[in-house]
């Protein structure tokens, strides 16, 4: 079985980024069920075709690209002369397959939004994975148990079940399996920049992935099997990583790209609290349902049918103000990303301080403020030299390779951590700049 994955299959699926892909049919069978079918009709990157019109390709387009790169990268492994078991490398190609089932639409704004009764990622994947026609095809055409599947997808925020949290006593081989999928140079990471960029029709992803996979070995540390690249990849690697910045900088983090997507969040936001629609009614919708959803049951002169309108007919918000952390103002704002009902309170303050004082004119959804998510973009992946350095010892690390400290890879992303005041219209730009200070003020005053 596992030889057709490798290519025995004479079946393809002919990708745009890739080319011809082997699928045998036990893919053939996933690919049909609804939970992927679902994939084809969102767009991986969310409302990038507001700013790059030829990002059109779809998550289930990334998928088949995830399947096809941890494909290579077992048989490189197995190759290598590791031992993975027939199993195991089952449930990594149909993890790879199924690792994006329980995004929600435009995921890159609602994930972000942290209200109560919302369904988390987790779980909505282990739902899609172990209770729908998924768990069926996993068990008769695979024979794989659905939820050690779901094992090396989850990110660990599921609830506690009766058998305990999904990663409590991982194998090494499933600990090597997810870092294949979610790791620091995981294939899901390498479609994303490759394909992103290949739609977004800029340079800053192009990687030579397959001189990547093939600098591959295992490495023993701390008990565990874990990756690391060759020595002579080196140069491969330091594109990778500065193509990720790249990527983010000037892609995932556009303003025309962002914009749209915190129109987004507070349509949701809006219609959740105002029980007009929920959580768990919205994470089973494509992209195209989702804004449907949102227009057909909300109020049609509130702020979710309106700004879903204005998404619909490509009006867009206008930037007005832009910040990262060495702002003063940084942090009074910042601090409302892990407070969704927070931000709304500040940005219809900011309203009515406009409004109030004849400074402009704004509506309660007229200001919006677009937060970055956590996180910087570590580089766990270790380096074998041939010839350590005085003072090394294999597998050397990225902060070893690069010579950046700590400090030095804090002041470097920096930048990709932008703060965005988005206005409904110029007018409210000009009031928003002029009267900046003030509404700062106002931030760190609202509770």
């Amino acid at each position: 079985m596992v030889g057709e994955f490798f290519g025995g299959s004479a079946r393809r699926i002919r990708d745009d980024v890739w080319g011809e892909i082997p699928v045998d049919k036990a893919v053939r069978t996933l690919l049909e069920t609804a939970v992927m079918s679902r994939l084809e009709d969102m767009n991986a990157l969310g409302f990038a075709s507001f700013a790059f019109p030829a990002a059109e390709h779809t998550r289930f387009d990334h998928a088949v690209g995830v399947y096809h790169l941890t494909r290579l990268t077992l048989r490189r492994i197995i190759d290598s002369g590791a031992y993975l078991e027939d199993r195991d490398v089952r449930t990594s190609l149909a993890a790879a397959l199924l690792h994006d089932v329980g995004h929600y639409p435009y995921a890159s704004a609602v994930e972000g939004i942290r209200l109560p009764g919302m369904l988390r990622r987790d779980e909505a994947t282990r739902h899609r994975i172990e209770e729908t026609e998924v768990a069926d095809v996993l068990d008769e055409n695979w024979d794989l148990e659905p939820h050690n599947v779901f094992r090396l997808i989850a990110s660990g925020d599921a609830e506690e079940s009766e058998d305990g949290a999904p990663l409590r006593n991982l194998t090494p081989n499933e600990h090597l399996a997810r870092d294949l999928l979610s790791g620091s140079l995981d294939a899901s990471t390498l479609d994303n920049l490759v394909r992103d960029a290949q739609g977004a029709k800029v340079s800053y992803g192009i990687v030579d992935v397959e001189a990547l996979i093939n600098s591959l070995r295992i490495v023993g540390q701390d008990n565990r099997a874990v990756l690391a690249v060759d020595e002579a990849a080196v140069g491969h690697l330091q594109t990778f990583v500065f193509a990720r910045y790249l990527m983010h900088y000037n892609v995932y983090g556009h303003h025309s790209l962002r914009i749209p997507a915190v129109m987004f969040l507070r349509a949701v936001q809006d219609a959740v609290q105002a029980e007009e629609i929920t959580f768990v009614d919205l994470a089973w919708q494509d992209d195209a349902g989702a804004l449907a959803l949102i227009s057909k049951s909300s109020d049609p002169a509130g702020s979710s049918a309106t700004l879903v309108k204005r998404l619909l007919e490509r009006r867009p918000y206008k930037r007005a103000l832009e910040l990262d952390a060495r702002h003063p103002s940084y942090a009074s704002l910042i601090r409302l990303r892990d407070d969704a009902s927070w931000r709304r309170r500040v940005e219809e303050a900011w309203a009515r301080y406009i409004t109030r004082y004849r400074k402009g004119t704004a509506g309660p959804f007229d200001i919006l403020i677009d937060l970055p998510k956590r996180g910087r973009f570590d580089v766990g992946l270790r380096l074998i030299r041939r010839s350590p350095l005085p003072g090394e010892r294999n597998p050397v690390s990225w902060q070893g390779v690069s010579g950046l400290s700590e400090e030095d890879m804090t002041r470097y992303h920096a930048p990709l951590h932008r703060v965005r005041i988005a206005t409904a219209n110029d007018d409210l730009v000009t009031s928003v700049r002029r009267h900046a200070d003030e509404l700062f003020t106002i931030a760190e005053e609202v509770g």
